[in-house]
């Protein structure tokens, strides 16, 4: 999870033409569905705003205040998302049928909140709670780790070989980089973190050059 900016994209016009109080979700016309998921798409580089996973033509557009909560949300364009489609985390976790409850308050919003103010992704794949945090942040990234299921296994592991093949491609990087000037460090970090951007997961590559940043 990293932070989106909504106004890269540019909201879809066809949402203007839907009503809560008249029309459901399911109403949107196929060509108004995919408008919608481009902008997504768009905003979030073909990546699951929750897990960086890629969705390409795979995943659902998801209600980050789910609709039958804030019906009058439903067409709200601060409140979608493009989803990966998987069942054991990010959206389709979060509202399933026997999901404990969860205030949507207390969620990391990508596109509002930061979530590397919140959240550590560590080289082992796992993600944390970001060091130094207060207690009202704490709560915040426990219940999004948790809501989202962003430690589920298969996450993880993705996680852990995101960053296995960039430091096999890059023996020594960490080492050989603590010898130069600061300087040249911080931009080198800031060229590979710009080439790799649309690498899914690739917010463990980031935080892998916190270590030496």
């Amino acid at each position: 999870m990293h932070k989106l900016d909504r106004t890269s994209a540019q909201r879809p016009a066809c949402l203007d033409n839907y009503r809560h109080s008249r029309d459901t979700w399911d109403a949107l016309t196929p060509l108004d569905r995919q408008q919608i998921r481009a902008s997504l798409q768009q905003m979030q580089n073909d990546r699951c705003a929750y897990c960086e996973g890629e969705v390409f033509h795979k995943g659902h557009i998801e209600h980050f205040r789910r609709r039958h909560c804030f019906p009058h949300l439903t067409f709200d364009w601060d409140n979608l998302f493009l989803s990966c489609g998987a069942q054991g985390h990010c959206g389709h976790y979060k509202d399933h049928r026997n999901a404990l409850p969860y205030n949507p308050n207390d969620l990391i919003k990508p596109d509002v909140d930061d979530p590397d103010t919140f959240l550590y992704f560590h080289s082992s794949g796992e993600v944390r709670v970001r060091g130094g945090t207060s207690e009202a942040e704490t709560h915040r990234a426990k219940e999004t780790i948790r809501v989202f299921n962003l430690n589920y296994g298969r996450l993880t592991a993705e996680r852990r070989a995101t960053l296995k093949i960039y430091r096999q491609s890059n023996p020594g990087i960490l080492e050989e980089l603590a010898q130069w000037d600061d300087q040249l460090r911080q931009d080198y970090i800031a060229e590979e973190i710009a080439a790799n951007r649309n690498t899914p997961y690739v917010t463990v590559i980031r935080h892998f050059f916190e270590k030496v940043s």
